[in-house]
This record gives structure tokens, C-alpha cells and sequence, in this order.
């Protein structure tokens, strides 16, 4: 019996039927939340090696590619593939050696600092909070105006002091009695990154065939014109990603240096622990080193040199203008494209969904986002014959009516560079584009 199909009725059925699935499987992972939650924490548990191996090839092949092609440049254009096989191993190699040598340094020369400066601020927390106690008493009797006008609030800060170490002093100490835990922690990261690393050497090695292999999946399941359009993204949301990152990490760690030698000039307590923390949060933008200070200046205030905070304010003030003005604009260009309020707003939503990781990432993040929105509003408003400027929606747009064609201004034409002219420098000096591979394949 041959049984008639009605296309109209077939085709809403099986809407219905997945739009049902689909609403028993939300409702399912509502009420199991708990057990979901686990099961995904236990799997990035597992994936984490792999993604930071993804994403340690991913900030170490430009460093590779600039040995390669720089030391190794005549075995890389060679034909021979055994060439530019042995271009790939030593240039592979030096990366490697370059990663373990900063790693090296990090655990002998901060790490240690590191632990003694915690060790000595535990150890010395009861004479810390006496003479903060000593510095607020001190300044209610030279200034009584002060203490009258504040009344109360001096004595209450005194007893919260004096209380405060008395009363939390168990849970300090347990904490740092858990030591051991967060020493595996340490460990359990190490490794981590160890294998990380390990898998990254691996990618790096036959990175072309990875790359290859993606593409002919792409091509297998898409239209050519759509996967052609998917990699031309790819492609700038990778510059743009990748020169955010490695330029905000670059700009930290000169700011960072900087920051370390003026505390050290003046004598300041703690200097490996505040350039650390410093470090991290100048790969905030625009807020970061605010937020670094706070720290720092209370730890220099529990230890009992108040004005060294002051000095720190100053110092992290001149720093941050020396950066901001000459050092920062070298080193990042205009890595991100994103307009002020929207490097805020990437920062506050990454900072609440993902804590500092997301205010790290967050910026990168956004500033990708933002150039594929504004590709897309560009290419519909070109499409429509409009103005794809935003300068041109500012103040009275009555003009842009059905019947309006914008007219694109000519193109002033190319010259090309003259053989005595000097090659222009990049804004971004220590990473310069990958040339076409469209070359190498055509040799």
C-alpha cells in the first residue's frame, strides 16, 4: 500500500517533533543542573592539556615562523622537503628552548622571591596591624580638627584593627596551613602545562597539515564561496586576536619592569611581589593598573611605610603615562580597533563570567566581535547603496531617503614605492604579517 506523503503537513510534523525534543532536553538539563555541571567540569578537566596546547601553538607559532624564516630562510624557500624539514626542527627547537629558558628564570628568580615575600608578611602580620593601630592614633593627635570632625570613625578603625587580626587570626593561619594543598595545585597546573606544552610541539611541528586537514573538512561540508568567505574571517580574527594578546602581554611586562626598578630605587618592601601583581593586571586595559595598586598600596600600608604607598601612587602614575603615551602605542598600534566604552564594557562583562580570565580575554575577544558586526553592517549598507561611514549618520540624516545612492569617493591610485625609499615600519614591530603562502607553493 503506497502511502501518500503531504509535503506541508510532513515538514510542520517534524518542526513540531524536534521543537518538543529540544524542550525536553532544556527541561532535562534544568532540573539535572548539578550532575550537568559536574559532567562538564570533570570533561574540561580532561581537555585542558589539549587547549592549552591549542593555544600555546597558536601564541608560539609567529615566534616560530620569525626564526624560520628569518635563521633558516634558505632551507625553508628550498624545494627540498628534507630542507624545509630541517628549517622546521631547529626552528621548533630554538622556540622551545626560548619558552623553558623565560620558564626557567621565572621559577629560579621569582618564584622564590615570591615565597619569601609571603612567608615574611604572615609571619609579621601581629607588627603590621600594631603600627597601622600606631599610625591611625598618631594622626588623630596631630590632627585633632581631623579626629573631631570624623569623631567615632578613627577609634572604631583603631578597635577594627586591633580586633581584627585577634578575631581572624585562626582562619589566616588555616590558610596558610593549607599550604600543601595549594602547593599541589601548583604542581597539578605544572603538569598541565607540561603536557600542554608537549601537544603544542606536536601541533607546531605539522602545523600545515592540521591546517589542511581543517580546510578539506570545510570544503567537504560547505559551498567553496562560503568556505572561502569562513577562512578570510578566520584569518582577521586571528591577526586581530593574536596581536591583542601577545602585544598586551609584551606591554606588560615592560610596564612591569619598569615599575620593578623605580620600587627598587626607592627602597621599597616587596618589589618582586608588587611587579608580579602588577604584571597581571596591566594586561587589564584601562582599568588594570588601578586595580593592581590597591593591593600593592595595602600591603605597604600593613607593613607599616604609609608613605611608600604615596610614592607608589606616584610611581605607578608615571609608569603608567610612559607606557600609555610612548610604549603602549609602539608596541600595540591599534591591535584592537575598539573605541574606549566598549574596551570597558568587554572588560566588566568578561570580568563577571569568567572572573580575571575573562577581563584578560575579554578585550581580545570583543575586539573580534566587534569587526565581524562591523563587516557585516558595512557589507549591507554598501549592498543598499549607503554610506558605510559611521561619520555619516552623525547629526541630520533626512538626506537618505529610498531613492538615495551614496556615491563611494574615487580611490586615490597606488604608487609604487620607490627603490630609495625606506621600507615603512609596522606599528607592531615584533610581529610582522605572514607573508603569502601562495609563494612558497608556487616555487
Amino acid at each position: 500500500m503506497k502511502i501518500n506523503w503531504n509535503q506541508k503537513y510532513f515538514t510542520i510534523s517534524v518542526y513540531a517533533f524536534g521543537t518538543i525534543v529540544l524542550s525536553a532536553l532544556v527541561i532535562s538539563l534544568i532540573y539535572n543542573y548539578e550532575k550537568v555541571s559536574e559532567r562538564l567540569a570533570f570533561i574540561t578537566t580532561v581537555f585542558i592539556p589539549i587547549i592549552i596546547g591549542i593555544f600555546c601553538a597558536y601564541l608560539l607559532n609567529p615566534l616560530m615562523m620569525k626564526i624560520e624564516r628569518g635563521l633558516f630562510k634558505k632551507w625553508a624557500n628550498s624545494e627540498n622537503n628534507k630542507a624545509r624539514g630541517r628549517a622546521r626542527v631547529f626552528s621548533l627547537t630554538l622556540t622551545m628552548l626560548t619558552v623553558i629558558l623565560v620558564l626557567a628564570l621565572i621559577v629560579i628568580l621569582v618564584i622564590p622571591q615570591l615565597v619569601t615575600n609571603v612567608a615574611v608578611l604572615f609571619s609579621n602580620m601581629d607588627s603590621y596591624i600594631d603600627s597601622a593601630h600606631k599610625f591611625v592614633l598618631n594622626l588623630s593627635d596631630k590632627y585633632p580638627q581631623l579626629a573631631e570632625f570624623l569623631g567615632n570613625p578613627l577609634d572604631d578603625i583603631g578597635d577594627l584593627l586591633t580586633n581584627f587580626w585577634k578575631e581572624h587570626s585562626a582562619d589566616i593561619m588555616g590558610f596558610a596551613g593549607n599550604i600543601a594543598s595549594g602547593i599541589w595545585s601548583v604542581l597539578d597546573a605544572l603538569k598541565n602545562i607540561f603536557f600542554g606544552l608537549t601537544i603544542s610541539v606536536y601541533l607546531l611541528a605539522k602545523k600545515e597539515m592540521f591546517v589542511g586537514q581543517a580546510k578539506k573538512l570545510l570544503f567537504a561540508v560547505t559551498k567553496p564561496e562560503l568556505a572561502q568567505r569562513f577562512l578570510g574571517v578566520c584569518r582577521r580574527s586571528s591577526e586581530k586576536f593574536l596581536n591583542s594578546i601577545v602585544g598586551r602581554i609584551i606591554d606588560s611586562f615592560v610596564a612591569a619592569l619598569m615599575f620593578f626598578f623605580c620600587c627598587l630605587a626607592f627602597g621599597m618592601p616587596y618589589v618582586p611581589l608588587m611587579s608580579v601583581i602588577m604584571f597581571v593586571f596591566n594586561m587589564i586595559p584601562v582599568i588594570g593598573p588601578i586595580l593592581g595598586l590597591i593591593p600593592c598600596c595595602l600591603l605597604l600600608i600593613v607593613s607599616g611605610n604609609p608613605i611608600m604607598a604615596i610614592w607608589l601612587v606616584v610611581i605607578n602614575g608615571v609608569v603608567g603615562t610612559i607606557d600609555g603615551n610612548f610604549i603602549g602605542p609602539l608596541i600595540l598600534g591599534d591591535s584592537t580597533g575598539l573605541p574606549a566604552v566598549w574596551v570597558l564594557i568587554s572588560i566588566v562583562i568578561g570580568g563577571g563570567l569568567f572572573g580575571i580570565p575573562g577581563m584578560l580575554l575579554g578585550v581580545p575577544v570583543c575586539a573580534v566581535i566587534y569587526m565581524l558586526i562591523k563587516d557585516i553592517i558595512e557589507n549591507k549598507l554598501k549592498k543598499r547603496h549607503l554610506p558605510p561611514d559611521t561619520s555619516q549618520y552623525v547629526g541630520n540624516v533626512d538626506y537618505i531617503t529610498s531613492d538615495y545612492v551614496y556615491e563611494a569617493p574615487p580611490e586615490a591610485p597606488s604608487e609604487s614605492p620607490k627603490e630609495s625609499d625606506p621600507p615603512k615600519k609596522s606599528a607592531f614591530p615584533f610581529m610582522k604579517k605572514q607573508k603569502s603562502e601562495k609563494k612558497n607553493e608556487k616555487k
